[in-house]
């Protein structure tokens, strides 16, 4: 059902604030939308925190079991350089396994994890 013009006159002159409310909620919108792209940046910015920290941590892990694995390979073989030399090798070739496979593999998977992190 269709209002008048006289109608919907009479509905503005009845609410003379009509502006104020409007700027009002205009400025309410942009704040919220202030406040929910600072909550977005706040997550992001804490999870890459938390994965520099996680990656730390498993950097010092991998390198005492590679030690571990070298000493203990050494003294399979009876020489510690031994050891040592086929721990390193078998490290370069996970290296270069995953480089080659980055743009396949590395990639979509940390940009899947960036977009669910803001999207959530």
């Amino acid at each position: 059902m269709e209002k008048t013009f006289s109608e919907i006159k009479n509905e503005t002159d009845a609410n003379p604030n009509i502006a104020e409310l409007a700027a009002d909620y205009v400025e309410t919108y942009y704040k919220l939308t202030v406040v929910n792209i600072n909550q977005k940046m706040a997550d992001v910015s804490a999870a890459a925190s938390f994965s520099m920290v996680a990656a730390l941590v498993v950097s010092f892990v991998l390198m005492f079991l590679s030690i571990a694995a070298a000493l203990w390979l050494g003294s399979l073989l009876g020489n510690t350089a031994e050891g040592f030399l086929l721990v390193g090798l078998f490290c370069l070739a996970i290296f270069l396994i995953l480089f080659f496979t980055r743009k396949k593999l590395f990639y979509p998977f940390i940009k899947n994890m960036v977009i669910k992190s803001i999207y959530e």
